[in-house]
């Protein structure tokens, strides 16, 4: 069983009302953590350019400018939740659950717990390190927005190790999709619904033919779709003029994705020609894939350090997206560590006490690597 403390510390920050956009407590919160351990702590003006009441948590412990600095990530946002997560702990199976009306949000105070237990670690020995910096993103959840107004000039680190991903301590992500944005306008021609309705068309009904023919789901092994929103109409007496559909698609291939949003366009505007209408299509990059190879420094710096804990690495491809897609896209390596939760975005979310503990274990365990690599030669 993990120590009292880490337990403690994760039920404080899921029981913070938290949303994205709405992180002011739970920053709060981990800015005096860090400030407690020692960290020169900043917060960031991202609040304001993304209608937020908080910013980016950028901290760092200072080192021996003659050792390589390291970084660790997480996110302080979570999906959309009723406010009031009452968290369980099922000390029996070595878990903490939901009280099951809402989210847990392990994705991501997991991960914020994980670097806490790190750098309590680090601090409380005498371990010669570099600089220890840290970033704590807000906007995540809503398509990694946060980190994209990082001012990464700042940072010292090549190598970012972002604690925000599913699975069992053990777990390396080292390849991310692109996610792109879709956003599709159906127009109609509206007309009362009663005394002339031959005269409309219904922009609900080309949509949803259009919709019906169009892959979307798995694509491939490597590409996904789904589309998520659909906002029309006003009245039911009126034969709707305007349908509005938002999705997304996400690919690791580059080529894969443009192909399939040629297909998905080529689609909807054939069933608009067929019912003498017109669609608008825009497309929007809200991030971009990554792949760091296995034998990479920052992959194999972590799989010896994981060795070290007596576990063995396991090299994965997330379907989702992390803010360590924005630190390989400015010349950070990075990759994701899974921290041991699993039903992230569901009501059965849940994660394993003992993989918070291990993470947390990992962050020492790698500062002390990169330390060591760095003093050997």
């Amino acid at each position: 069983m993990a120590n009292t403390l880490l337990i403690e510390e994760f039920i404080e920050f899921v029981t913070l009302n938290v949303q994205s956009r709405n992180e002011k407590a739970i920053a709060a919160s981990i800015k005096e953590k860090l400030m407690v351990l020692g960290l020169e702590v900043t917060e960031d003006d991202t609040a304001a350019k993304v209608n937020g009441n908080a910013g980016n948590i950028i901290a760092r412990l200072k080192g021996d400018p003659g050792i390589p600095a390291v970084l660790f990530s997480a996110h302080m946002d979570r999906v959309a939740n009723n406010g009031c997560i009452q968290p369980v702990v099922d000390a029996e199976n070595g878990i903490i659950v939901s009280r099951g009306d809402t989210i847990l949000a392990a994705d991501d105070v997991a991960g914020i717990c994980a670097i806490l237990e790190g750098l309590r670690k680090v601090t409380a020995s005498s371990m010669p390190h570099g600089d220890v910096e840290i970033v704590i993103t807000v906007c995540e959840e809503v398509g990694v927005v946060g980190s994209q107004y990082l001012d990464f000039n700042r940072f010292k680190a090549k190598m970012a190790y972002v604690f925000d991903a599913p699975g069992r301590f053990g777990r390396i992500i080292n390849q991310g999709p692109t996610k792109c944005k879709i956003k599709i306008g159906v127009k109609g021609r509206s007309a009362h619904a009663g005394n002339e309705p031959e005269k409309g068309i219904n922009a609900i009904k080309v949509a949803a033919i259009a919709l019906s023919q169009i892959r979307e789901g798995r694509i491939s092994p490597c590409t996904t779709s789904n589309f998520g929103i659909f906002q029309a109409g006003t009245s039911t007496n009126v034969v709707c003029d305007y349908a509005e559909i938002i999705g997304e698609a996400r690919s690791t291939k580059a080529i894969e994705l443009e192909q399939y949003l040629i297909e998905m366009g080529n689609c909807f505007q054939a069933i608009a020609k067929q019912y003498q209408t017109e669609v608008t299509v825009q497309t929007e990059i809200l991030y971009d894939t990554f792949r760091i190879e296995e034998a990479a420094p920052i992959a194999q710096i972590a799989s010896n350090a994981m060795r070290q804990l007596g576990v063995e690495p396991v090299f994965a491809t997330s379907g989702g997206g992390m803010d360590g897609n924005r630190f390989n896209k400015q010349g950070i390596p990075s990759i994701g560590i899974a921290t041991g939760y699993f039903g992230n975005h569901t009501k059965d979310e849940y994660v394993y006490i003992e993989d918070m503990q291990k993470a947390g274990d990992f962050v020492a365990e790698l500062v002390k690597a990169v330390s060591k690599s760095a003093l050997t030669g």
